[in-house]
């Protein structure tokens, strides 16, 4: 897959609008303009369902998804004389959490890493 693609995975475009890659006068990507670039692209994923991890003017990690909470499905299994096991593996087997931290170079281009679930 090559690097212009790699947005498809998540769903987000990752391509800014031309009038935030490029100054007025020409000039090449300033730090102001790659973090106005970054918060287009939070956006993008914001609007998608993603929410904010940490966040600095050049990156952002934003997250998706819910851990599950094992303290409270073990003791609703023993309380239930193990019945809720059964809702437990389902929930445990399903849900998933996604991480994908975004940069901006200094040439003004998003780049998207999938992190660690």
């Amino acid at each position: 897959m090559r690097k212009r693609d790699a947005w498809r995975q998540w769903g987000v475009p990752l391509e800014p609008p031309q009038s935030l890659l490029y100054p007025p006068t020409g000039r090449p990507v300033d730090d102001s303009h790659r973090t106005m670039i970054l918060d287009w692209a939070v956006n993008q994923y914001i609007a998608n369902g993603w929410r904010v991890e940490s966040r600095s003017p050049t990156q952002a990690v934003l997250v998706r998804g819910e851990r599950v909470n094992h303290v409270l499905h073990a003791v609703l299994t023993v309380f239930t004389c193990l019945l809720w096991g059964i809702v437990w593996l389902a929930v445990a087997a399903i849900s998933k959490v996604e991480r994908v931290a975004l940069t901006v170079d200094q040439g003004g281009r998003v780049q998207a890493v999938q992190g660690p679930g």
